[in-house]
């Protein structure tokens, strides 16, 4: 739906993280998302995006967030890493559709540790374990975008908050550009 930033060749603000085609906002075509311009998008951005993955990360991010808004993750828990299974249930049940501050409060919690158990079993992996790296990428995804809803009070196109149901253009009309620390 054209939400996570790029350049003009799929880098995100997180140095290794690509996107491209309709999960990108490259700007090209602003808010006309007709299908031949997100057919053309992903060709094109896809293609640059997959000669760039081949470079090494850019030294510098894309800009810093463009608005700060609190989100603070529940208590801590346990430092364990989820599984796929495990990520996807959290993100369907927490993230999906219908959303609350609380749902993605312990989503957030969850993934944190997940990422943290993950980083710290990668430093004694070897550098050629797949799953170990596909399994970190996948809670690092799942962490940004659960950070990002709840960070955005307001319910606006797929995302529903239940606890804020409609549109607030006053302070959310806005491109909002995570910069984690990760």
């Amino acid at each position: 739906m054209g939400g996570v930033d790029t350049d003009q060749w799929g880098r995100t603000s997180l140095p290794g993280l690509l996107a491209a085609g309709e999960v990108a906002c490259t700007g090209v075509h602003g808010a006309n998302r007709l299908a031949s311009n997100s057919l053309l998008e992903g060709l094109v951005f896809g293609a640059r995006a997959a000669i760039a993955m081949q470079q090494p990360p850019a030294a510098a991010a894309l800009a810093k967030d463009r608005r700060e808004a609190p989100c603070t993750p529940s208590a801590s828990v346990g430092r364990s890493p989820l599984t796929t299974t495990e990520v996807r249930d959290l993100m369907w049940k927490s993230v999906g559709l219908f959303r609350t501050r609380e749902g993605m409060e312990d989503a957030v919690a969850k993934l944190d540790a997940s990422y943290a158990a993950h980083r710290d079993a990668l430093a004694n992996a070897r550098a050629d374990d797949g799953d170990a790296w596909k399994q970190f990428s996948l809670v690092t995804v799942a962490r940004l975008i659960a950070r990002a809803a709840l960070r955005r009070l307001e319910s606006r196109g797929a995302h529903y908050r239940a606890d804020f149901p409609v549109h607030d253009d006053l302070h959310w009309k806005a491109h909002v550009v995570d910069s984690l620390t990760l």
